[in-house]
């Protein structure tokens, strides 16, 4: 096996099998250590999917095991921390769980170390350890009553870095929910605070990306689709709002569902 193809087998082979939870390496590593060793994976990755060189020697071949180890433990070292937050964030979302149960949940995900490269890839100067969605927590609430007093009591006794409203101002895409990044042992985690329709939505456009796969989340794809889901966004909103759609509205609504049709058709996916 030459060394490129030996890199790649390295390389795809840890996409693969790291993405479950390790520990943090043994040996403590500084933050400029940690990301330059995911910005040289991220390299690595490019070069792989363009059939590029990725070195010569076995000596690069020990950095990038190195370097994966380093992104992994950093990775892994988040875990407690997030399972600790998840916890915790059920004591706080337990209150608005009795009208509605089957609507309340509190889920937790750690970022695949897969998915960390895709994101270093499409922004090579991020560092790793700035990084506030590695570890992630989402709360499904029953309305935005609910989330917003969520909101509120979070940000009075957590440590919060960061808040984000994308209800009252919602991302060009349609999305909504709320966002704080808080810190929990020492690690940034992200919090997420939906409503049903919210992640319904949310899910939908998942779902649609993967199926077609064109990263509609990201704001890929045909302007046709974003337009439709925005104008869902809209109508959600509306709905748990208590307030009715103009006829205007819905003639809208359905011309935009009629062009993104075009594209999410069933039939359109399994004929490319």
């Amino acid at each position: 096996m030459g060394f490129a193809q030996a890199t790649r087998f390295v390389v795809e082979r840890f996409c693969t099998l790291w993405s479950c939870d390790h520990g943090p390496v043994t040996e403590p590593n500084t933050a400029g250590e940690i990301n330059k060793a995911c910005q040289r994976l991220a390299k690595a990755r490019r070069q792989m999917l363009a059939k590029e060189s990725l070195g010569q020697g076995s000596g690069e071949l020990k950095r990038l095991a190195t370097d994966i180890q380093l992104v992994e433990g950093w990775r892994g070292a988040h875990a407690v921390p997030l399972r600790n937050a998840s916890a915790n964030l059920r004591y706080y979302v337990k209150p608005h769980s009795a009208t509605q149960p089957d609507i309340v949940s509190v889920t937790q995900r750690l970022k695949k170390f897969s998915t960390i490269l895709d994101k270093q890839c499409r922004f090579p100067t991020m560092r790793l350890t700035k990084m506030e969605d590695i570890g992630g927590v989402r709360a499904i609430l029953p309305d935005q009553d609910a989330a917003d007093d969520v909101y509120r009591r979070l940000r009075r006794n957590w440590k919060v870095t960061r808040d984000r409203d994308y209800v009252r101002e919602p991302k060009p895409s349609g999305y909504r929910a709320l966002h704080l990044t808080v810190v929990k042992q020492g690690f940034r985690i992200e919090v997420q605070l939906r409503t049903y329709l919210q992640d319904v939505w949310a899910n939908q456009v998942e779902s649609d990306s993967r199926w077609r796969r064109i990263d509609y989340k990201s704001g890929v794809g045909q302007q046709e689709v974003h337009d439709y889901y925005i104008a869902v966004s809209e109508l959600f909103a509306m709905s748990e709002a208590s307030i009715s759609p103009s006829e205007a509205f819905r003639i809208e609504l359905q011309r935009r569902r009629a062009l993104a049709e075009t594209f999410l058709s069933p039939t359109i996916g399994s004929q490319q």
